[in-house]
């Protein structure tokens, strides 16, 4: 029903349009743009196109689902073992930061929380994962959890996955795919919990 495969550089503007659809309300989308200037959207896609190139550029983990032959989904996060960014895409984050108000204390925020709760154990971290509204309760996001934690599992190295969420259907989604909760906090009043599943 699904095909799955590496993402390319040819890939990132579907798989961006698609991830922007399925983050467009998501609650830690909401408040880490804010105050973008050009609205929380216009954040979205940039915020995901460097973190999806910057993944394929260094061979991180970064896939895409396809329906079809048409993305409709995506999944990226960090191996045992993340490497550093190409210097170019590190001073387009640099630059994004600062262009975006509070952008960058947000994100420290946000990061905070997930530092505090991370598993002890060497991890594979799932970064952004998403579906299409259209394709969501019909296994597309079952599809690329299952992907990325089955890449976990195949490195000796890694003890597991570990993942945030702010989106309280999103932890259910988790929680009946064998993730259990290690740690919570709040974004300005908006709960973020932090999930791990041994794999």
């Amino acid at each position: 029903m699904y095909e799955i495969r590496p993402a390319t550089a040819a890939d990132t503007q579907t798989a961006i349009a698609a991830l922007v659809e399925a983050f467009a309300r998501d609650p830690l989308m909401l408040y880490l743009f804010a105050k973008h200037p050009d609205g929380v959207r216009a954040g979205i896609e940039k915020f995901f196109s460097i973190l999806l190139r910057a993944r394929i550029a260094t061979d991180a983990p970064a896939n895409v689902l396809l329906q079809n032959g048409v993305i409709r989904g995506a999944v990226m996060g960090n191996h045992t073992s993340p490497p550093a960014w190409p210097a170019e895409i590190s001073r387009e984050w640099l630059n994004f930061q600062a262009s975006v108000p509070e952008f960058r204390d947000r994100l420290e925020a946000y990061e905070a929380i997930c530092d505090a709760h991370q598993p002890d154990e060497i991890f594979y971290y799932l970064g952004v994962i998403g579906v299409h509204p259209a394709l969501q309760g019909q296994g597309a996001g079952k599809a690329l959890l299952d992907h990325f934690c089955e890449r976990s599992h195949a490195d000796p190295k890694s003890r597991g996955v570990y993942l945030d969420t702010a989106n309280p259907v999103s932890l259910e989604f988790y929680y009946k795919n064998g993730f259990e909760l290690c740690g919570e906090g709040s974004l300005d009043g908006a709960p973020l919990w932090c999930v791990h599943k041994r794999t």
